[in-house]
């Protein structure tokens, strides 16, 4: 079975290194749906076509509700002035782009799987490894 995720030693996600981040910014973008309240009370949705080397601090800023640029963080690919984007707008996202408003939540649980399978892996591993060093110990008499 071949794994979406990267994990360590200690079962733990890899960090991807900057060179695979960037190299996947040629080819590839995060489309995320931000919305908030603009600095004059108005309330904004935007689509955004976010780099995967700019996602994480995008992420972590979103998440702290912190005031920030949305342009430098990628692409605008919608938007408007409503507190959630009209359901055309929806409708035409998922067909052009496949966004998926589920998207995080499946795959958090694909990861939940994947590190669970992980480490069943390893942990098997590590006593078949036992059991070889004991097999490979002479009795002593």
């Amino acid at each position: 079975m071949s794994s979406k995720f990267n994990f360590d030693a200690s079962g733990k996600l890899k960090d991807s290194t900057a060179e695979e981040l960037a190299n996947a910014d040629l080819t590839s973008a995060i489309i995320s749906l931000s919305t908030g309240i603009q600095s004059d009370g108005t309330p904004y949705y935007v689509y955004l076509a976010v780099p995967p080397s700019k996602y994480a601090e995008f992420y972590r800023m979103s998440k702290e509700r912190q005031t920030f640029n949305l342009e430098n963080y990628g692409v605008i690919l919608a938007g408007g002035p409503e507190a959630s984007p009209p359901e055309l707008v929806m409708e035409y996202m998922k067909e052009e782009y496949g966004f998926d408003e589920n998207f995080e939540k499946a795959l958090e649980e694909e990861f939940k799987k994947e590190s669970a399978t992980y480490a069943v892996q390893q942990e098997d591993a590590r006593i078949m490894d036992i059991v070889a060093m004991l097999k490979a110990q002479k009795p002593t008499s």
